[in-house]
């Protein structure tokens, strides 16, 4: 009769505690309900460019004449001197603006780097002879989370500008304990915000770990359960707490 309770007792729990995902693993993220929310994966493969955000920092380099000093190879020795403008950084505040000397306050976000190249040198062409004009993101990083029981989160530098997804899960260190075929890629822009779930396991989709990541992109492994491990896990306090009520009854019978 006791071992039939006994049995009845763990049965319950067990299913009471499978039934919840969100009780056993409160720590997964980007959960998926509808598979039809991920977007189709073929857009990766699309070179897309990078469209300067509020926040970002830029560097902007301006030099005269077509940017003759960086060709010249006595610069170098003169790098101090008024000749030579070196690169200075400015963050796009809120509204999408930098205030860039002699130039003023100028709209950025919204726009590629090329873009802002162009009207930044027709801005200074009304102050600078033949105007050389340079400009790059310098804070641009991508966020990894892995799902494991390690629970690891870190934030990766781009460190050239064609940063990949590979390079990503390099720099993390790798899938040690996730599900290489449930990579979930979260892209957010200006006007929408998309997820894409990306199988790795196969020789076949080797091309999606080349695709290029975008500034803030997040990147998400999702974690390899062990359901009898976790429900043992689970369980083990309230099993304990029959096992000695079990004990006192049968030394009280």
């Amino acid at each position: 009769m006791i071992g039939k309770l006994q049995f009845i007792i763990m049965l319950g729990m067990m299913l009471l505690t499978s039934s919840c995902q969100r009780t056993m693993y409160p720590s997964d993220m980007y959960r998926v309900k509808d598979k039809d929310v991920f977007s189709p994966n073929e857009e990766l493969l699309k070179a897309v460019p990078f469209i300067i955000q509020p926040g970002d920092e830029l560097r902007v380099l301006v030099l005269s004449n077509q940017g003759e000093k960086l060709l010249d190879p006595l610069s170098a020795g003169i790098q101090g001197s008024s000749a030579a403008s070196a690169p200075v950084t400015y963050v796009v505040d809120v509204e999408g603006m930098v205030d860039l000397p002699l130039a003023g306050r100028v709209l950025v976000s919204g726009k590629t780097t090329n873009q802002c190249e162009a009207e930044l040198k027709d801005i200074y062409s009304k102050s600078v002879v033949d105007p050389f004009v340079q400009i790059s993101v310098v804070n641009k990083r991508a966020f990894f989370f892995s799902g494991s029981t390690s629970q690891t989160a870190t934030v990766i530098p781009f460190v050239n500008t064609n940063t990949t997804l590979m390079d990503v899960i390099a720099t993390a260190g790798g899938i040690s304990d996730g599900k290489a075929y449930a990579i979930r890629l979260i892209r957010t822009d200006s006007t929408s915000q998309k997820i894409y779930n990306i199988d790795l396991s196969s020789f076949e989709m080797a091309k999606y770990s080349g695709i290029a990541m975008q500034p803030n992109d997040i990147v998400y492994v999702a974690a390899r359960h062990k359901f009898a491990r976790k429900v043992f896990e689970e369980l083990s306090p309230y099993l304990t707490l029959v096992s000695t009520v079990l004990i006192i009854y049968n030394f009280t019978r």
